[in-house]
C-alpha cells in the first residue's frame, strides 16, 4: 500500500493562519542536582495554539545572557507519561538531562509535551499506544497526526520569536520522538537538521487484530500503519541533515533490522552511528555528537 506525497502533504496540513495566542512565564534556572541558582541558562514556561483547538505546552531553556537570535533545537520526548520533563527535569539516572547543556552552550531548546502526554494527558490516553488495544487504532492515527501539526505549530511559534534564528531550526527526537520526528522534518522544510535516536518501523508499533472482536479492521490497520509509519516519510527527508543513533541490542524496537529497514528508507545526507546496547542506552557521548551535529548545520 503505498499513499501518494501529495495525499500525505494534505492530510497533514493545516491552517498556518491560526491564532499561536502564545503564553510565557519565566521559571527558576536551577542546577537541578543542587538546587542552587544558575546564571548560564534561562527558562520559560510557554503555551501556544496548535490544531483541534490543542494548546502545547512546552519549556523554553536559553542561553543565559544576551539576546541572541540563537539557533533553535524542538525537542520531543519519548513515550512516557512524565513528557517534556524528561528533558528538562531531573529524573532517575540523569540529575541534569543533555539538552540543558544545549542550551548553555549556545542552542534555544523548546521541550514540548506530545499530545496525550506530561500535562496533555487525560484519561486513557496512554493506552492507544499498546499494540493489545486495537479498540484505539483510530485514536493513535489521530493522536500522531496531532502531534506531528503540533511540532509544526512549534516552528510556527520559534519563527515569532526574536531570540530564534528562524532559518536555523533543527530537530531531537528519542523513540516516539523518532516516530513523529520523521513525519515532522519530511513535511516541514523549515527544518534544517535532525538528531534521531532509537527508531525503526516495524511490527513493534502495529496493533494486533488476529484473534480479537476486531478482526474485521485488519485492513484499517493496516492503512493506519502505513499512513503514520515513519518509513512512509523517510524518503521525502532530503531536504533535512540527520544524525540517526540506534542501538544493536534494543528489544523495544525489535533488533537490528527494524532499525536497519528506517535507516535505509531515509535519504540522503544522513550519518548513522550504532551502540551495543537495548532500547535508551545511548549515553552521554552520543547525545554530545548529536548536540555538535545540529549546531554544526545550524549555525554554518
Amino acid at each position: 500500500m503505498e499513499i501518494p506525497e501529495a495525499l500525505l502533504r494534505h492530510l497533514f496540513g493545516y491552517d498556518r493562519t491560526l491564532p499561536l495566542l502564545a503564553t510565557s512565564e519565566p521559571e527558576p534556572a536551577l542546577n537541578l542536582a543542587t538546587r542552587e541558582p544558575r546564571t548560564d541558562i534561562r527558562r520559560e514556561r510557554v503555551t501556544f495554539g496548535s490544531t483541534h483547538d490543542e494548546r502545547v505546552t512546552a519549556t523554553v531553556i536559553m542561553p543565559g545572557s544576551g539576546d541572541g537570535p540563537w539557533p533553535a533545537v524542538v525537542v520531543q520526548h519519548g513515550s512516557t507519561p512524565m513528557g517534556r520533563h524528561t528533558n528538562v527535569s531531573a529524573v532517575a539516572g540523569a540529575a541534569e538531562p543533555a539538552v540543558i547543556g544545549w542550551a548553555a552552550t549556545g542552542l534555544l531548546v523548546i521541550a514540548v509535551d506530545a499530545y496525550g502526554f506530561g500535562s496533555r494527558e487525560r484519561a486513557d490516553n496512554r493506552g492507544r499506544l499498546t499494540t493489545d488495544r486495537p479498540d484505539l487504532m483510530f485514536r493513535t492515527r489521530d493522536a500522531r497526526m496531532q502531534s506531528v501539526q503540533d511540532l509544526m505549530r512549534t516552528v510556527d511559534y520559534l519563527q515569532t520569536r526574536a531570540d530564534v534564528k528562524a532559518d536555523a531550526i533543527g530537530y531531537h527526537g528519542v523513540s516516539m520522538g523518532c516516530r513523529l520526528g520523521v513525519p515532522f522534518i519530511a513535511l516541514d522544510r523549515r527544518v534544517k537538521a535532525a538528531s534521531l535516536f532509537v527508531g525503526g518501523s516495524g511490527p513493534y508499533s502495529r496493533f494486533v487484530t488476529a484473534g480479537t472482536a476486531f478482526e474485521d479492521l485488519a485492513d484499517q490497520e493496516a492503512m493506519i500503519n502505513v499512513l503514520t509509519d515513519p518509513i512512509t516519510f523517510a524518503p521525502l527527508t532530503g531536504h533535512v541533515s540527520k544524525f540517526v543513533v540506534n542501538g544493536k541490542r534494543d528489544r523495544t524496537v525489535g533488533g537490528v533490522e527494524p532499525a536497519e529497514r528506517l535507516q535505509a528508507a531515509m535519504a540522503a545526507p544522513k550519518e548513522i552511528r550504532w551502540y551495543d546496547g537495548d532500547h535508551g542506552e545511548f549515553g552521554p557521548t552520543l547525545l554530545a555528537e548529536a548536540r555538535d551535529f545540529l549546531a554544526g548545520h545550524l549555525q554554518a
